[in-house]
């Protein structure tokens, strides 16, 4: 099963690195930006920014307030930005630990916000041409302070929870692989499990990761230009490719919203626009969701 480049249209215009996308229920998507801002695109496409964020926004999420959660990897803090541009700062340190690389937030329903911390290098380039496990994978629960509850990660990316709340996965991109951990009631986590292949391919790094209805996870790959889904089953299945980059330009985070949540919209690193795409189930509903 796959879609063609030609079946795939965009909203937005004018985005600088929208990494970071989530769709609400008015029919607006929120992107990070990479002038140290968020954008808002409304339903007939129109686009304004909002935010004085600095360094670059990343991933997001958002609260049930119509906050915007943003981990900032260019200045190390996880940020909750409002409607109206303001903002406060969630985190920057971990167990006195500073946080110098928070890549991507998720927000479950039982009021955990996980962040992944992608490498102590703050030089994210030179941590990518020389990769070590040195990232690790951060809640902050019931009001507690941030806690490392996963780490010898090779570079933490996408994060999201299943729709029973018991795995937090983690997409491990220089591994090629997708990890996840047993969520247990005092909200740590078990130890690493591979969840899929054990190697996604040659160019299979995964980036942002959200799960459907049908259990399918999905996965952005900025390298491949392409969008698949790790099914309950465990295989890979690549549904969207654009070789060129014509449509998806490096494309790294994936969401789910429109009718019944079944258009696809996709962040990306190279993109100034967000691509959308109609699939086969609907996106498992996030907390800022209510249909």
């Amino acid at each position: 099963m796959k879609i063609e480049l030609q079946q795939m249209r965009t909203i937005g215009c004018g985005l600088t690195r929208p990494e970071g996308v989530m769709a609400l229920d008015d029919g607006s998507v929120r992107t990070a930006d990479g002038h140290g801002r968020c954008s808002r695109i409304d339903p007939d496409g129109r686009t304004a920014f909002y935010g004085r964020l600095g360094g670059l926004p990343n991933g997001i999420c958002m609260d049930t307030e119509g906050n915007c959660i943003v981990a900032n990897i260019g200045n190390g803090e996880v940020q909750s930005l409002s409607p109206d541009g303001r903002h406060t700062v969630l985190m920057t340190e971990a167990q006195g630990k500073r946080m110098f690389t928070p890549n991507f937030p998720f927000l479950d329903f039982a009021g955990r916000l996980w962040v992944s911390n992608s490498t102590d290098n703050p030089d994210i380039d030179a941590s990518l041409r020389a990769p070590i496990p040195d990232g690790c994978l951060v809640v902050i629960a019931k009001g507690r302070a941030p806690q490392i509850v996963a780490s010898g990660i090779c570079f933490a990316n996408g994060v999201a929870v299943d729709a029973e709340e018991q795995y937090v996965y983690v997409a491990e991109t220089m591994k090629r692989r997708v990890l996840r951990y047993r969520i247990h009631a005092d909200d740590t986590v078990g130890p690493a499990e591979v969840y899929g292949p054990e190697f996604l391919g040659k160019f299979g790094f995964p980036d942002g990761i959200a799960f459907d209805e049908a259990g399918n996870l999905w996965v952005a790959f900025p390298v491949a230009n392409a969008v698949g889904y790790i099914d309950p089953q465990g295989a890979l299945n690549l549904y969207a490719e654009d070789q060129q980059g014509i449509v998806l330009s490096r494309p790294a985070n994936i969401c789910f919203g429109g009718k019944n949540r079944r258009t696809a919209f996709i962040g990306s690193l190279g993109g100034t626009n967000v691509p959308c795409f109609e699939v086969p189930y609907p996106g498992m509903r996030l907390v800022h969701q209510e249909n």
